[in-house]
């Protein structure tokens, strides 16, 4: 009943809101803060995830560093109910100024769901159901997750939403 999709097909709303990128501030006076540093990466994952009415639960950096120098990197990660994201520090000069990006996406497996339920009865032209699973889904970016797209005719077919680099998503039925 499903035709292949043959072109992968774009739906912005899915993973652009659970993605950070490009923050910076400085987390250093007479040495760096990693307090400051993970309570500011906490602050801004949870305006994130707050349009998923969820908050992060911790954010941990490591700490051996004394010193971080311009250009190094280093990752922490924030816990969100219960599922870890990564997030990419890079410090920016010798002033403990820094700036973090998230390596992981997170989806709303219910939300993702509806919005594929969408996308995909525009396509194909009739009426589907899609299920994703409950709860959160973190993807690292390059990564990809499946979910399962029911007809009227109770055929199944499995849908591939695969994450680029950039944290764009694309879904395409690949059964």
């Amino acid at each position: 009943m499903f035709a292949a999709a043959s072109r992968l097909t774009r739906f912005a709303a899915l993973a652009p809101a659970l993605l950070v990128t490009a923050c910076s501030f400085s987390f250093s006076a007479g040495g760096p803060d990693y307090d400051k540093l993970e309570s500011g990466i906490a602050d801004k994952l949870d305006d994130t995830y707050a349009q998923i009415s969820r908050s992060t639960s911790g954010v941990t950096c490591p700490r051996s560093q004394p010193r971080p120098s311009a250009g190094d990197t280093f990752l922490c990660h924030a816990e969100l109910d219960g599922e870890q994201v990564r997030v990419e520090v890079t410090v920016e000069d010798d002033d403990g100024n820094v700036r973090f990006d998230t390596l992981d996406i997170v989806f709303d497996m219910a939300k993702t769901a509806a919005l594929l339920d969408a996308d995909i009865e525009e396509q194909v032209g009739f009426p589907v159901t899609v299920q994703c699973g409950d709860g959160l889904k973190v993807v690292p970016r390059g990564g990809a997750f499946t979910c399962t797209a029911v007809d009227r005719k109770f055929v199944e077919k499995t849908v591939q939403v695969a994450v680029d680099s950039d944290g764009n998503d694309n879904w395409q039925i690949v059964d």
